[in-house]
């Protein structure tokens, strides 16, 4: 019976997640005004813990030079490259991460604007804001959280989801839950799930129907899960 428990919440304790959160830029050559403004070399963007937003530019970097040529993230909205290379910057779902050099490796680091929505964005615009003329753009995956565990749920927030008394009698209490929506399973050591909640509404939990042993708590917030053992005297 042991061996069956601590199998059990092993299976149960796993939580998957892909934790790269860098994509590469690809997709250059959409200057309508020639070759010599295209951007070439390996270009990289990675999405930090602390909300910030880094732009990697490798040595075999390279575009022609210009007097203000920085970087922006912009949401496309749906529009193909062409309308977006006649678009102005102005016009569109932007921020920017910074001015380039023409050339050779460079790390540009950005905080993440509180009211944009980085699931949102998809291009990167290379774009001359003192002529107000377009350079080039790229395009990469949208980070979401499936492709990334920094957009995930606060690990903190589902880590102090709890509940108590443990060992119980007749009831239970689910803590710290106000304002997450979130799932709730209770299962005995034959994996057999006995109680059920599609949404955390009601702090308290009756057990009372419970018979004696060892049943194991499974809170779920948004795709991620914790996993507590929980003892009925």
């Amino acid at each position: 019976m042991k061996k069956l428990l601590l199998a059990f919440l092993f299976a149960f304790s796993i939580i998957e997640f892909n934790a790269q959160c860098t994509e590469i830029v690809g997709g250059f050559g959409n200057s309508p005004d020639g070759e010599s403004y295209h951007i070439n070399g390996d270009v990289t963007l990675t999405l930090n813990t602390n909300n910030t937003m880094t732009l990697n530019l490798a040595s075999n970097f390279s575009t022609i030079a210009g007097p203000d040529v920085r970087a922006f993230l912009v949401d496309s909205d749906g529009k193909s490259d062409a309308v977006l290379a006649q678009t102005l910057i102005a016009d569109l779902n932007h921020f920017e991460i910074g001015l380039t050099k023409a050339t050779g490796q460079q790390t540009l680091t950005i905080a993440i604007p509180e009211e944009k929505d980085i699931t949102n964005f998809d291009k990167l615009f290379f774009y001359c804001l003192q002529f107000d003329h377009f350079w080039d753009l790229g395009t990469f995956a949208k980070f979401t959280q499936n492709s990334c565990s920094v957009l995930a749920i606060d690990t903190h927030k589902i880590d102090r989801i709890t509940f108590y008394p443990n060992p119980a009698k007749n009831k239970i209490q689910v803590s710290n839950i106000d304002g997450v929506s979130a799932e709730i399973r209770i299962f005995n050591v034959l994996g057999k799930q006995v109680f059920h909640q599609s949404k955390i509404t009601e702090k308290i939990i009756d057990i009372s129907p419970f018979k004696k042993g060892i049943y194991l708590v499974k809170i779920d917030v948004d795709g991620k899960s914790k996993t507590q053992k929980l003892v009925v005297q």
